[in-house]
């Protein structure tokens, strides 16, 4: 009863701690395995540890990990496609989903044969570097994937005119004396604080000690982010510039400095800059797997658990859930065959009774025969619109590629584009919506082949999701650096 306990909290906290993951494998009970064999109904005749339905990259990263820290998983996803509701789509599955009734691509667009596209329904990215990429690797999933570079990571900008500015993050003093986004005189100033961050080390006091002639320890844990930037006396403009891009907080949105800790924007800086030393050639802090994360985490997950004496069974309907006298989830019933397990975790859409929506995500995919204006020769990034800069209370997140990692033919790209809807939605399309809630991002888009919209809620655990008996994992948001692996 009580690893259940355990996983709701899990929903929404994150599993980067060792602790967590320690205490999350003590609380699963049993040391039944799997068999080897191919029917279902065989891979149901032995009790399981966990029982995981879903198989999205939340689900899947988690079983995962369970799977390659000893645990015996079945995952069971009743829809047809590896990755369930974030499954990635080629190009006639994406116009059924989401263009008119009956709409077929039209040979004038020259789009490409509808098996060259695989769009991510909620595209995720992964950062090179740190706790993500540890976990990753620890689940047996990276082995399993194919992982690719993200060629640039952009920053768009209001520049004081009014007109729109794309340009790269800044990561190295080369970039900040490149770049038309600072003025002359705040270039050395960045330089000095990115000199200092390459030697800041949070285990060595000695390397909180920063400036040239008067030194003075930085106490970062008590003061706030703006008051860093006071101290290496950088403009406003600059300060919010570094933060959004270099200091990005994955899983939350950009927030005033005042409200956010130095210690927590210092770390998130140096992890960005050291993303770019954990591969060779690394252009970006990125990668994306090859075909899309969404069905690539299923597919992985799969051969994670087939492994370890565990099962993925994909188009498997799943008719209810078995209960404890105390009424908490002990397994599952599907075409009247039952499996036992020491917990079942769930995805939003198999425990509705257990979850709320919070709010609803916006997202644009936009067919291309070009990169993202003013994203140069960029054969793959990611763009962040902060809120401020597009008169929002959400950022706004672009994630495009092709070719490169094969959602697109050759010459085309694939653009998603998301933020949380924040107006009303009553009366209007998805694409009306999106036209309006992503305005700013509208124009580096054209000219398009194609666009296609799509509104969907983002759920949460209830507060009284425990009552359920199941462990429910929220949704995946609209960042495309978050769920799965910086929050679960």
């Amino acid at each position: 009863p009580k690893e259940c306990g355990f996983f709701q909290g899990l929903a929404s906290s994150s599993l980067a701690s060792p602790m967590r993951l320690a205490l999350l494998l003590a609380s699963i009970s049993g040391s039944a395995t799997a068999s080897d064999a191919t029917s279902w109904r065989s891979s149901f005749d032995k009790r399981y540890d966990a029982v995981v339905l879903g198989s999205g990259p939340k689900e899947s990263l988690l079983a995962s990990l369970l799977a390659s820290n000893g645990k015996s998983v079945l995952q069971l996803e009743p829809r047809r496609a590896p990755g369930g509701v974030a499954a990635s789509l080629d190009l006639g599955q994406l116009y059924e989903r989401m263009g008119a009734p009956g709409e077929k691509p039209e040979p004038k667009l020259k789009l490409g044969t509808p098996e060259e596209y695989s769009a991510d329904v909620a595209p995720k990215v992964l950062m090179a570097g740190g706790k993500e990429l540890e976990m990753l690797v620890s689940s047996g999933l990276w082995q399993q994937m194919d992982f690719r570079r993200v060629h640039r990571s952009f920053l768009y900008r209001t520049k004081p005119d009014g007109s729109s500015d794309v340009h790269r993050v800044l990561v190295t003093a080369e970039d900040v004396l490149k770049t038309r986004s600072l003025p002359p005189l705040e270039k050395p100033k960045v330089v000095l604080l990115l000199a200092w961050l390459d030697k800041w080390d949070e285990s060595v006091p000695g390397t909180y000690v920063a400036g040239r002639l008067s030194k003075k320890r930085l106490p970062l844990g008590k003061m706030s982010a703006a008051s860093f930037f006071r101290y290496w006396d950088v403009a406003p403009e600059t300060a919010q510039l570094l933060s959004a891009g270099l200091g990005e907080a994955p899983g939350a949105p950009t927030r005033p400095l005042r409200k956010r800790t130095a210690l927590d924007l210092v770390r998130a800086m140096k992890r960005y800059r050291g993303s770019f030393k954990t591969f060779q050639y690394m252009t970006s802090p990125y990668v994306y797997p090859v075909k899309g994360s969404g069905s690539a985490f299923a597919r992985g997950a799969a051969k994670v658990l087939a492994q370890h004496g565990g099962a993925s069974l994909v188009g498997r309907p799943v008719d209810g859930l078995m209960y404890r006298p105390d009424g908490t989830a002990c397994g599952v019933t599907s075409e009247g065959v039952s499996v036992e397990a020491g917990c079942v975790i769930a995805a939003p859409e198999h425990a509705p009774e257990a979850v709320e929506t919070s709010y609803s995500v916006v997202r644009m995919y936009a067919l291309l025969s070009h990169a993202p204006n003013k994203c140069k020769d960029a054969r793959s990034c990611r763009l962040l619109i902060p809120a401020a800069q597009a008169g929002r209370k959400h950022d706004i997140h672009l994630v495009c590629s092709g070719g490169a990692h094969r959602v697109a033919p050759a010459d085309r790209w694939l653009a998603v584009v998301s933020t949380r809807v924040e107006g009303d939605t009553a009366g209007l399309s998805a694409l009306q919506v999106a036209k309006r809630e992503l305005a700013a991002a509208i124009p580096l888009l054209r000219p398009t082949r194609k666009i296609f919209a799509e509104v969907s809620p983002v759920y949460a655990p209830r507060a009284d999701a425990a009552s359920s008996g199941v462990c429910v994992l929220g949704s995946c948001d609209e960042a495309p650096r978050s769920a799965p692996l910086s929050h679960l």
